[in-house]
């Protein structure tokens, strides 16, 4: 990591780094970046009176060294900022001191709830909130550097005001003087209600500024936008843990609840309300499941996401003799008053005759059970995304993956500059390859039919555009797209298309599995699709997901 010496405004790169203060503020006009700090011009942008002051209240504090993310992290390089995001929470743990920097504070009076203090920006921004967590030592000051006060001094008024429980702040259990209290403490929703609200400038970072409250890590993928970036990183949590109140979110309140819907939530905001919700310890669960649900069986802990939504084993309650709705039940209690512990459910729908597929409904509803004895029955289910109400194709399997290779592409001068995919696409990054994974529609309950009543597929041709790629040659400047996507009906494909510039209108043809583009001096750059997929990307085998293998090639002189 880089630090910024408090004498010499000098940066210094440390494997090993010594004792260092760290800034946390917000991002205003003219930021002093990695590129400014050593240049003579640096004292005449506005934001160089922040890192002075910052500089100069560490020195008083006794360091040599503070950490400021406008210019200690190299952002013209994705590979510095990818670490920096996945060591951002790391570095303000182990940061001596944190200086939280409020430009919009003026006044010096007491803070309150009402004060500027209390209505400052810096308590809305996603990534303030592991800035507030994260450091043991936390020091609040207004505009001319006056402090305002400390995190432990402060605890409770922080706490009414972001809604972080105070004892993760003064790390101190409120019944005990010794029980040390971290953010794993408490349950992912409400670690996820913490940061219900909060705005970040970049969608994906409302996600990616939460990875260190859940100790995971995952790939940077600028361009994916909020939602994939969230839904990749609920996945990352649940490699790692049993808590189920993952599933514990819901919606506003608006029309057509009773419409299927997803199992995961979209957003921060959807755990809004769940933030009196704690985990049930796996053995808790397992001893009051035998006791009152299963007594003949232990409840598996384990559950999983797929392609096409999630298995786990739930406690189920039919809500009517014939109905095809039902309560789950979570490993999860919500925190009310006079001491009681409701169990929390979610709503199901079964979506699927003689199967256990389901899917959520009244997603806007949290049930509280206070005593869901010998009524649920424990089942191996699966929760599914909704299925699709298009009766005009019939498909066969659920998903397509192409698995993208790069042939003597950077040896000729490119790099990926640009990558834009479509909404349902899920992008991943496997070392210099690209992996590209949509899901497609499921069958039809009722299938279209001939004029002599047998099964026949639409003529109409259904294809979708999953993602174009931009490559360019920063030294000629010279550029060219790859969009890909995929034909849905029997005998179809994926499809290739090879342009100077991104197409406006996507095209939707049956199948394309080999295209070429003219280069300057007389290279060309080719796009070729074999079915079969590649081993390296890591999946596991499936009959539901066809696979195919793409080669992007670039032929000339080097």
């Amino acid at each position: 990591m880089y630090l910024l010496h408090t004498t010499t405004k000098k940066l210094e790169e440390f494997v090993d780094p010594p004792e260092y203060a760290i800034l946390s503020h917000r991002w205003r006009e003219e930021e002093v970046l990695f590129a400014d700090i050593h240049h003579e011009h640096v004292k005449c942008m506005k934001g160089y009176a922040k890192i002075e002051g910052c500089c100069e209240q560490a020195r008083r504090d006794g360091y040599q060294y503070v950490w400021i993310d406008t210019c200690c992290i190299d952002k013209n390089s994705s590979a510095a900022l990818a670490e920096a995001i996945n060591s951002m929470y790391m570095w303000y743990e182990d940061a001596q001191v944190c200086y939280v920097y409020l430009d919009d504070v003026a006044d010096d009076g007491d803070p309150g709830t009402g004060s500027a203090f209390a209505r400052s920006e810096w308590f809305t921004r996603g990534w303030t909130l592991q800035e507030l967590i994260a450091p043991t030592s936390v020091f609040f000051f207004n505009n001319r550097w006056r402090e305002i006060g400390s995190k432990s001094s402060l605890a409770g008024l922080l706490s009414s005001i972001t809604r972080v429980h105070p004892d993760v702040l003064t790390r101190v259990h409120a019944e005990s003087d010794i029980l040390m209290v971290t953010r794993a403490s408490f349950s992912v929703a409400t670690r996820m209600s913490w940061a219900a609200g909060r705005k970040t400038t970049r969608p994906e970072d409302r996600a990616y500024s939460l990875m260190g409250l859940f100790k995971v890590h995952m790939p940077v993928i600028y361009g994916e936008g909020e939602t994939k970036a969230f839904f990749r990183l609920q996945l990352e949590i649940m490699r790692t843990s049993h808590d189920q109140s993952i599933l514990a979110w819901s919606k506003p309140l608006a029309g057509g609840n009773k419409s299927g819907t997803q199992p995961f939530a979209l957003n921060p905001d959807h755990f809004a309300k769940s933030g009196d919700i704690e985990d049930v310890p796996s053995r808790q669960w397992i001893r009051y499941s035998q006791e009152f649900i299963s007594p003949d069986s232990v409840p598996r802990l384990d559950f999983a996401a797929t392609n096409d939504g999630l298995d786990i084993s739930l406690p189920l309650l039919a809500l009517g003799d014939e109905s095809d709705e039902f309560i789950a039940l979570l490993s999860c209690q919500r925190r009310v008053s006079e001491g009681k512990r409701p169990f929390v459910g979610i709503r199901l729908r079964k979506s699927l005759p003689n199967a256990e597929r389901y899917e959520r409904i009244d997603a806007h509803i949290l049930e509280d059970m206070f005593d869901p004895r010998d009524e649920f029955k424990f089942k191996q289910i699966h929760i599914s995304y909704p299925l699709s109400v298009d009766t005009h194709m019939i498909f066969f399997s659920t998903s397509t993956s192409l698995f993208i290779q790069n042939v003597r592409v950077e040896e000729h001068g490119f790099f990926v500059v640009d990558m834009e995919t479509a909404p349902s696409c899920v992008l991943q990054m496997r070392d210099s390859n690209i992996i590209l994974q949509m899901r497609r529609p499921l069958p039809s309950a009722n299938p279209l039919r001939d004029s002599e009543g047998s099964q026949n597929l639409s003529l109409t041709v259904d294809s979708s555009w999953l993602a174009s790629l931009t490559y360019q040659n920063p030294d000629t400047k010279e550029q060219f797209v790859v969009s890909a996507g995929v034909s849905w009906i029997r005998d179809g494909g994926p499809w290739l298309q090879i342009t100077a510039e991104k197409p406006r209108d996507q095209p939707s043809p049956l199948k394309i599995d080999w295209t070429s583009y003219p280069l300057q001096a007389g290279g060309k750059v080719t796009a070729s699709v074999r079915k079969g997929g590649n081993a390296s990307a890591g999946e596991r085998r499936s009959k539901i997901i066809e696979r195919y293998s793409v080669n992007i090639t670039v032929y000339g002189a080097l």
